[in-house]
């Protein structure tokens, strides 16, 4: 059957085949699964970690962050959340409100200012830590410790993968992205 042909049969799918067909890509997606585990994790973390520490899992993983890099700077900070940057000051201001994080001048930049944890966070962190490998653990539970070990080497390989060569090849495979345009501004483009 020549390609010209199979596109003409492809339009006249019925929409019910259309929205099957749709949702399989939905469900090949890598990033879609692994958003889902990580939003279904926090979501039933959240709960347990707000009763009883008061804190959310976000502002929790702020504040490890802190912990596990003391001197680290906003912007550094931010890009290793992951989060929106007004998402992370948020969290940073109450947790320096609360007397967990203390902000201080680099001796370096006075432009710049770095970030610790005071004792009180790192005791909250301290009461934390034991909840969490324990949840991650029940997530875990279904895999054989076997499992458990390639499918954790598995996870780092391709996290490494993306932090290096995986950005550079999207980058020649994709121009768009190396240009790093904003859709917003691609639109107002289109739009003159």
């Amino acid at each position: 059957m020549s390609q010209l042909l199979k596109n003409e049969i492809k339009r006249f799918r019925s929409p019910e085949a259309l929205h099957r067909e749709r949702m399989n890509m939905l469900h090949r997606s890598l990033t879609y699964h692994l958003a889902t585990i990580s939003e279904d994790g926090i979501g039933h973390a959240g709960r347990i970690f707000e009763t009883r520490f008061g804190w959310s899992v976000r502002e929790i993983r702020v504040l490890r962050l802190i912990r596990s890099n003391p001197g680290i700077t906003f912007t550094e900070l931010a890009r290793q959340t992951k989060f929106e940057r007004t998402l992370t000051s948020r969290i940073l201001a109450k947790l320096m409100k609360a007397g967990l994080v203390v902000r201080t001048n680099s001796p370096r930049d006075a432009r710049v200012f770095t970030l610790t944890t005071t004792e009180a966070g790192i005791a909250l962190c301290d009461k934390a830590d034991p909840l969490s490998i324990e949840l991650e653990a029940m997530m875990l539970e279904p895999l054989t410790d076997e499992q458990r070990a390639a499918f954790l080497e598995m996870i780092e390989t391709v996290r490494r993968w993306v932090q290096t060569g995986y950005r550079d090849k999207v980058a020649q495979r994709f121009p768009e992205a190396a240009a790093g345009k904003s859709r917003k501004r691609n639109e107002s483009i289109v739009a003159k």
